[in-house]
């Protein structure tokens, strides 16, 4: 992760090691999930493949820039799981992998980004305007080109939590859409950089 994106000084913070039990962890059950997807196709709701957005290896992909979200994903509170992999990316220092969540359009939404050399960021966009909440180091990450990384959210009405790789990184403040927001997936290369992004194993259960 470069100054490039979001590195600014003065929002770099120390990983917070929290108390167990704090914030309640994801409890994503495909079993009873309001969607799950393990992408050995591109299910109708994810819209139409194209050359950035396709299934490769039983997995979503997203190559260059991009986002996509999926509509039946749409709740006030949720719990979410999914598999994040940087497959390949020249520039991997400024190419992110990202969860969308609590999105109603793409001028208004939250994203959790994790880099390849493992630090973590949530980001609000509110009316085309963006808010970083936070950026650290976390060494839950598991780091590299390649590296699978789960990401889970645990999110209520006025605060989530995001654990990675089973480990609690940090609970925050975050105003979910009063009627609900969805469930997407997000990659960004810089210019003339290629990156390949992939996801896997998506479960979404409504809280």
């Amino acid at each position: 992760m470069s100054t490039s994106f979001s590195r600014f000084a003065g929002l770099v913070v120390a990983l917070t090691v929290l108390v167990a039990g704090h914030g309640a962890f994801a409890a994503c059950d495909p079993e009873t999930a309001l969607y799950e997807d393990e992408f050995d196709f591109l299910d109708v709701s994810w819209g139409s493949a194209d050359d950035s957005i396709l299934i490769n290896d039983d997995a979503l992909q997203i190559q260059g820039s991009g986002g996509v979200v999926n509509l039946e994903t749409k709740t006030k509170a949720a719990d979410v799981c999914v598999d994040v992999t940087i497959e390949e990316a020249e520039k991997a220092s400024d190419s992110p992998a990202g969860v969308v969540f609590w999105w109603q359009d793409w001028q208004n939404y939250y994203a959790v980004f994790v880099w390849a050399d493992g630090w973590v960021e949530v980001r609000r966009m509110e009316d085309g305007e963006s808010k970083t909440l936070f950026t650290q180091e976390a060494d839950a990450v598991n780091a590299g080109a390649g590296a699978v990384n789960n990401i889970e959210l645990a999110l209520q009405p006025k605060d989530a939590t995001l654990i990675v790789n089973g480990t609690e990184v940090r609970r925050f403040k975050a105003k979910g859409p009063k009627d609900g927001g969805a469930v997407g997936l997000y990659g960004i290369s810089p210019d003339g950089a290629p990156a390949t992004f992939s996801f896997d194993n998506l479960i979404v259960n409504a809280r």
